[in-house]
């Protein structure tokens, strides 16, 4: 996986697999992740749905953490955690002695504390439906924090796109407060330093930096172009 390499290189704290908008498959994801846990980089999972058959998956291949999307109730994400978590806070089934844990041995009643306390479950806000349970859906105990989706958020709000739109800053901000009043994580997804800090201003402490698309493209254009202006000049 030399993406995982390469962006592990550049000093990515964690890299987000998305299995919502991505083409990726399973073989893919778990040799994905075994690189991620080889360099100790975290490992993400964007699931489709809140669904057992890509949790399960994604975490017995070793993920770190889920995110899930379009989180709009307290009741989807008891259910999200439900999936997420062992007994006794979820109904996870057990698949030690594999990749999720390093194909180690130990202690099962060690590996069920640890995992339930040390997986990152993340929550989608994406809609004003999510936006007015927000605060609710952040005090979850078990919930790490939530990831605002803005442009989902301006095309369910009726206005696409348009993603400094002050309806579109005011949910910002109160996602922002409603975490960090639980002490917990408000995260997004960025694609410039501009962009960036007008969540920083809001209390947002984690940032994913675009898609691997977006960093090619502008990686490539941002060459292409100094080299055109070097032989033209």
């Amino acid at each position: 996986m030399p993406v995982v390499r390469i962006a592990t290189a550049a000093g990515a704290d964690f890299i987000i697999f998305d299995g919502e908008h991505g083409s990726v498959e399973l073989g893919d994801l778990r040799a994905a992740i075994a690189v991620c846990r080889a360099l100790g980089t975290q490992a993400l999972v964007r699931v489709p749905k809140v669904d057992t058959h890509w949790i399960a998956r994604a975490l017995d291949s070793g993920a770190h953490g889920i995110i899930a999307p379009n989180i709009e109730t307290v009741a989807e994400a008891e259910r999200l955690l439900e999936q997420a978590l062992f007994p006794p806070l979820g109904c996870r089934g057990a698949s030690f002695g594999s990749a999720v844990d390093d194909y180690s041995g130990g202690e099962i009643a060690a590996k069920v504390e640890g995992a339930n306390r040390n997986i990152v479950v993340l929550c989608m806000i994406e809609s004003p439906a999510g936006l007015a349970n927000v605060e609710a859906i952040a005090a979850l105990p078990g919930i790490a924090g939530c990831w605002f989706g803005y442009i989902d958020y301006s095309i369910a709000a009726g206005i696409p796109g348009q993603t400094s739109d002050p309806e579109v800053l005011a949910a910002a901000a109160r996602i922002a407060r409603a975490c960090v009043s639980q002490s917990k994580i408000a995260g997004v997804m960025t694609t410039s330093v501009e962009h960036l800090g007008q969540y920083v201003e809001r209390g947002y402490k984690v940032a994913a930096w675009g898609s691997d698309a977006f960093v090619l493209k502008h990686g490539f254009k941002a060459g292409f172009d100094n080299c055109r202006t070097a032989l033209v000049s």
